[in-house]
């Protein structure tokens, strides 16, 4: 009789996006402290640009909730037709704000319409950057915590000096390790992070 393994149920709670929780650190207190300052915002109007995993979805998540604007995530990805309604809303106080999210400049979208590329290039950009040290251990405790565990300096360190340091490659190797963990009701040590990364080739040299 072949042995049926237990798949874990993803328990993780459903992130919570607020400013409370957002983890501020040098490559993204700038972004933050200008999203909060809504609506003393320059412009209406406004974009997050910054590489996936730096925190866009969250800040703009929670400036949703405080500001029940329009927050429209990967921005790229909509219509022109879309955009164009949206910013000519939010230029007119129609609607309380709009703030547009996206990991790809504005000027390489190939927006076709010329009244739209003129308000894009006009539109003021809030800059989101990779993490350095100082953000990852930060992300890396919380990531763990979201998952509903407590780990470690020293498990945030092995994973931050021996996996991929992306925040989305974390984020799948925490889940990994939670699952890991779950299913065989261990705790989250050290050696067991560096067992689960061996049997998963996940361990960097």
């Amino acid at each position: 009789m072949v042995p049926i393994r237990q798949i874990p149920f993803d328990l993780a709670p459903e992130p919570d996006f607020t400013f409370e929780t957002f983890i501020e650190a040098p490559s993204n207190t700038g972004a933050f402290n200008v999203v909060r300052a809504w609506p003393a915002w320059p412009a209406p109007a406004m974009m997050l640009l910054g590489p996936e995993g730096t925190g866009k979805t969250h800040l703009g998540e929670a400036w949703l909730k405080q500001s029940h604007g329009v927050f429209l995530d990967d921005a790229h990805a909509r219509t022109e037709d879309d955009l164009f309604a949206f910013i000519n809303r939010a230029l007119r106080g129609e609607i309380s704000g709009l703030l547009l999210a996206s990991r790809v400049p504005p000027n390489e979208w190939g927006v076709s319409l010329p009244d739209l590329r003129s308000r894009l290039s006009a539109m003021p950009i809030i800059q989101l950057h990779e993490p350095d040290d100082d953000s990852l251990r930060p992300i890396t405790s919380a990531l763990f915590q979201r998952r509903g565990r407590e780990v470690t300096t020293d498990v945030v360190d092995y994973l931050l000096k021996y996996t991929d340091r992306s925040v989305p490659a974390l984020r799948a190797t925490i889940r990994l390790i939670d699952e890991t963990a779950s299913s065989a009701k261990a705790d989250v040590t050290k050696a067991f992070t560096g067992k689960v990364l061996r049997e998963n080739g996940d361990l960097f040299d």
